[in-house]
């Protein structure tokens, strides 16, 4: 069924807002990241359908980074498998691309290197970019990512019962996790609505003085990789930040300007 997964990546990158991008990323690099990945990430899939998606999510990260001027984290362990594998296959490359599409590169920097709140600011960043039209209580596409591709040990969040409030748990091996999730202690709304976010009461939050919560969840300390995820199947992350720097799953991040 090799053909039917290239044909549907391809029909995925002619509706995507990406397409562009995604139709320029490097010959080779899907192949690399198809031998490469599993070394590092165990029970990834390596479809072409998967790939694509997986790129887009790394797309709309570096959107993420350029746009929010300060330092960002990415939810997603199948986006941060492709950044990782262009990393190793062509970093000269990778900046070129990154120069030519998001005006600027993009450092990979390590967990331990990225500053509080970039997880935060990812979030905060996303919502805005979905508009004012996006509904309140839904989860920005990049925080949905693993958990709708099943990422196995990717980053998982929900909104639970369509309430506003946001659930993390790290996905299993079958990129499950919804059962296991509570709620994240840096995302609430009190928080949200500082940055300027706005939530309408048809949203559902529950209040509770200065600790109303949206909420997201840290993610496993011994994953390697950042704790944040998306959507309702799987998702791995990285971060990004101001100086254009982000870094990947439990561990990485980046700087703001």
């Amino acid at each position: 069924m090799e053909w039917f997964d290239d044909w549907r990546a391809m029909r995925y990158i002619c509706n995507s807002p990406y397409r562009v991008t995604l139709g320029e990323l490097p010959a080779g690099l899907e192949s690399y990241w198809r031998h490469s990945a599993p070394h590092e990430y165990k029970g990834i899939q390596t479809d072409a359908f998967f790939f694509v998606r997986a790129a887009e999510g790394l797309m709309n990260f570096f959107d993420v980074v350029t746009q929010s001027g300060k330092p960002c984290a990415l939810p997603s362990e199948a986006a941060d498998s492709v950044w990782h594998a262009w990393l190793r296959w062509n970093p000269a490359g990778l900046d070129y691309f990154c120069i030519e599409h998001f005006g600027r590169t993009i450092p990979h920097i390590e967990q331990a290197d990225l500053d509080a709140g970039a997880l935060f600011n990812s979030f905060v960043r996303c919502r805005r970019r979905q508009g004012a039209t996006f509904h309140a209580s839904a989860l920005p596409a990049l925080f949905r990512l693993d958990a709708r591709l099943k990422m196995c040990g990717g980053h998982g969040y929900w909104n639970r019962m369509g309430s506003g409030r946001v659930v993390y748990a790290r996905l299993d091996a079958h990129g499950l996790g919804r059962r296991r999730a509570s709620p994240h202690p840096e995302l609430t709304v009190g928080a949200l609505q500082a940055s300027g976010l706005r939530y309408p009461r048809s949203a559902g939050f529950v209040s509770s003085g200065d600790t109303t919560s949206f909420a997201f969840v840290g993610g496993d300390a011994d994953s390697g990789s950042c704790a944040d995820g998306g959507g309702d199947a799987g998702d791995s992350s990285c971060d990004s930040g101001s100086s254009c720097g982000s870094s990947c799953g439990g561990g990485c991040g980046g700087g703001g300007d």
